[in-house]
């Protein structure tokens, strides 16, 4: 007798045709969820037609209707990705179901608890997955398709995660924001000029909310907004309304000078002219 593929205990698990499964659209069922009159997602129904559904669609029995519990999405996505299969005359997809029991309330609490529990990878998390599936040979398209994500925002990843690891740690301790870095990884800048930008930023302390900052980032995290007080005494931040009137004041001392103005208008934002 041959050996079981893992030494532990069996479960059940179904492969069907998603078409076979009942979406709950009544509103009146205690198992309705008005996501359920959303049409499929287009990220998804690619990831699905490429991987097929990676984790089990919970169901119950109703008579002979086979309600789905958890999972109306990833059924939804099913049903479309087979649509396309056969149109393109390829094998439909089955769906793998694991039967769940219990009373209205227990499988509501059920559906909540699959849905809201989920944690989001962060962007630079996504971006070391990314750079892990290139060296694999996926191209970017295919990892596209495989975060349920465009193109532009795998590209994002990518940059942010060639980022210097100080960059990288602040990002991750809530010290600066992720688009603040984002925008450091796509200045053009070199890796210590991207890294004395951010100190600058960093102990600016000030919330641009102007063209100014722009190629420093996008912000500081508000001191309220953190979780670890900040190790160093910040500048007092500047408001939008006085960032604008200096930067006129600038423009005017020099007329024509736009660009002039602009890098004095970054100093005074950085504390570093009066």
């Amino acid at each position: 007798m041959g050996k079981t593929a893992i030494d532990a205990q069996r479960g059940t698990i179904f492969m069907v045709p998603p078409e076979r499964l009942a979406l709950v659209t009544d509103r009146n069922n205690p198992l309705y969820d008005p996501r359920v009159e959303d049409a499929p997602d287009e990220s998804m129904v690619a990831n699905i037609a490429m991987h097929g559904i990676l984790e089990p669609v919970l169901v119950r029995r109703n008579g002979q209707a086979i309600e789905v519990v958890a999972g109306r999405g990833r059924t939804k996505a099913a049903m479309e990705a087979n649509r396309r299969l056969t149109t393109e005359g390829k094998k439909p997809l089955l769906v793998p179901v694991l039967i769940r029991g219990g009373s209205d309330a227990d499988l509501y609490g059920v559906m909540i608890a699959e849905n809201e529990i989920r944690r989001d990878d962060t962007m630079l998390s996504k971006g070391a997955k990314a750079r892990k599936l290139l060296h694999l040979g996926y191209t970017v398209p295919q990892i596209a398709v495989t975060f349920g994500a465009t193109r532009q925002a795998v590209d994002q990843w990518l940059a942010a995660e060639e980022l210097p690891q100080p960059i990288k740690d602040a990002v991750e301790a809530g010290e600066i924001k992720a688009s603040a870095a984002l925008q450091l990884a796509r200045a053009g800048l070199s890796r210590d000029e991207q890294v004395k930008c951010f100190e600058e930023v960093k102990m600016s302390g000030g919330k641009p909310t102007v063209a100014t900052m722009r190629i420093a980032a996008a912000a500081t995290v508000p001191e309220t907004e953190r979780s670890i007080a900040p190790s160093s005494v910040k500048a007092k931040m500047k408001t939008r309304k006085e960032i604008i009137e200096k930067m006129k004041e600038f423009a005017t001392e020099d007329a024509g000078e736009w660009e002039k103005a602009y890098v004095h208008a970054l100093l005074w934002v950085l504390g570093k002219e009066k």
